[in-house]
C-alpha cells in the first residue's frame, strides 16, 4: 500500500469535496484498510449489506475488537457494555424484537403519533410568524424534539421533570459516540446512573398501576412465563435513547439543510405535503450519504477476505452507509436529488435482523418535523452560512447549528 492509498480515507475527513473524495475512495479502495486509525473502512453497497446481515464476519459484540479494553467494574457504562442486549446472539436477539415489536399495539401506535404531533407542535408554535429573525433549528427545533419525544412516550410529563430527563439524554448519547474523550464519558457514566434509578423507580411504578406509555405497553405485551426486569426495562430505554436522539436530530436537520440547498424539492413538499413520508427515504439516503465517515462500527468476528483484502479476526470494520447510499450501482445518478426515487435498497435504519426497531416511530417523527417546519421556513428565507458553527464529533466535524433568516 502506497502513502496516497493509505490518506484516502483521510482526505474524505479533511476534505473540502467528501462526496466526491468518497466516490475515489469507493472505486480505488472499496475494502480499505486506515492505518493511523486501525479500522477497515468498507464503501460499496453491497458489502456493507453483507456484513450487516452476517454477524459472523461483522460482528456487533465490541469484546470482538482486538482492542478492546473493558470499562471500570462497577461502572454503569461497564453494566450497559455487559448487557446490551443489542448484540447478543440471534436467538436472544430475536426474543427481544418480539417483545418490542408485541408492545406495538394500534392502540399504542395511535397513542405515539398523537405525542409525537403534541411535542413537534409545542416547539414549532412560538417559531412561526417571526419574519426577518435569524433562528437556529437545531437549538430551537430539530434538538429537543427527539428527546422530548422520548420522554413523552416513555411516560414523563411536558415540565421540569422532561427538561432533565432531556439533559440526561443528551449526555448520555454523547457516550455512545465513537472515539468519545475520557471527559463526555466520564458525563455519560453520571447520566446513565441517574436515569437507570429513574426508569427503575418508573418502572416499580407500572408494576402497580399500567398506565398509558411504552413501559406499560411492555409490561402488558410479556408473556407469563417471560417477566421483564426493571433492567431490561433500563436497557431498551437506554438504547432507544442512543438510537433515537441525535440520530433522528442530526438527520432532520441535514435534511432540512438539503431542502434548503434545493429549493425546487423545498417547493415540491410545500406545495404537497402529502409526499413528505414518501420524499423521506431519498432525503435520508442523500443527506446521510455526504462522506465515508458516516456509518457503523462493527468488529470481524472471523478472518476472512473482502474484495481481495485479508480481514484478521478481530479488526474493526467502519460500515459507510454514507458511500454505500452514494453507490451508484445501486442508487443511479446518486448525488442528484430525487424526491419520487425508489429507495428501498437505502441502509439509513440497517438491513436484515438488526433492521432499526425504532424506524417507524423515526420517520413519523422526522415527517411531522419537516412538515412543521415547512410553516417556519417561509419562501425566501435563506440559510445563513456565515453563522453555522461546527463541532467534533467522532471522527470529524460536522454542523451543530442551523442558522435561518426567516423572510417575511
Amino acid at each position: 500500500m502506497t502513502a496516497s492509498d493509505a490518506d484516502l480515507f483521510l482526505d474524505v475527513l479533511r476534505g473540502d469535496d467528501p462526496i466526491a473524495a468518497t466516490h475515489s475512495l469507493r472505486n480505488e479502495a472499496p475494502v480499505h484498510w486506515v492505518p493511523s486509525l486501525g479500522f477497515w473502512v468498507i464503501t460499496r453497497h453491497d458489502d456493507v449489506q453483507w456484513l450487516l446481515d452476517e454477524p459472523e464476519y461483522g460482528s456487533r459484540d465490541r469484546s470482538v475488537w482486538e482492542g478492546f479494553e473493558p470499562l471500570a467494574e462497577g461502572t454503569w457504562l461497564r453494566w450497559f457494555d455487559d448487557n446490551n442486549f443489542a448484540r447478543d446472539d440471534p436467538a436472544a436477539h430475536a426474543k427481544w424484537r418480539r417483545r418490542f415489536v408485541t408492545a406495538l399495539t394500534p392502540r399504542a401506535v395511535r397513542r405515539m403519533d398523537l405525542q409525537i404531533r403534541e411535542v413537534v407542535e409545542r416547539f414549532a408554535e412560538p417559531l412561526r410568524d417571526r419574519p426577518g429573525e435569524i433562528v437556529d433549528l437545531v437549538t430551537e427545533f430539530t434538538n429537543p424534539i427527539p428527546n422530548a419525544v422520548i420522554s413523552r412516550v416513555t411516560g414523563i410529563p411536558a415540565g421540569r421533570d422532561e427538561l432533565r430527563f432531556r439533559e440526561l439524554a443528551q449526555g448520555l448519547i454523547r457516550g455512545f459516540v465513537p472515539f468519545s474523550s475520557p471527559e463526555v464519558m466520564a458525563m455519560a457514566e453520571k447520566c446513565l446512573g441517574e436515569m437507570a434509578e429513574w426508569v427503575r423507580r418508573m418502572a416499580a411504578e407500572r408494576r402497580d398501576a399500567l398506565g398509558e406509555d411504552l413501559i406499560s405497553d411492555l409490561l402488558r405485551a410479556q408473556a407469563a412465563d417471560d417477566s421483564l426486569g426493571d433492567d431490561e426495562i433500563v436497557m431498551l430505554i437506554s438504547l432507544m435513547i442512543g438510537a433515537g436522539s441525535e440520530t433522528t436530530s442530526f438527520a432532520t436537520m441535514s435534511m432540512l439543510q438539503t431542502l434548503l440547498e434545493h429549493p425546487d424539492a423545498l417547493e415540491q413538499l410545500r406545495g404537497d405535503r402529502s409526499r413528505i413520508q414518501q420524499a423521506l427515504g431519498e432525503l435520508m439516503r442523500f443527506a446521510a450519504g455526504g462522506g465515508a465517515a458516516a456509518g457503523l462500527l462493527r468488529y470481524a468476528g472471523r478472518d476472512f477476505a473482502l474484495r481481495g483484502k485479508s480481514i484478521r479476526k478481530g479488526q474493526m470494520l467502519l460500515l459507510s452507509f454514507g458511500a454505500a447510499n452514494r453507490d451508484p450501482e445501486v442508487f443511479p445518478d446518486p448525488d442528484r436529488l430525487d424526491l419520487a426515487r425508489d429507495t428501498r435498497e437505502s441502509l439509513v435504519f440497517g438491513h436484515g435482523a438488526h433492521y432499526c426497531l425504532g424506524a417507524n416511530l423515526a420517520k413519523q417523527e422526522m415527517g411531522d418535523m419537516l412538515d412543521a417546519a415547512l410553516d417556519i421556513v417561509t419562501p425566501g428565507s435563506r440559510l445563513r452560512y456565515d453563522l453555522q458553527e461546527t463541532r467534533q464529533m467522532g471522527l470529524g466535524r460536522r454542523p451543530c447549528t442551523l442558522p435561518i433568516e426567516l423572510a417575511g
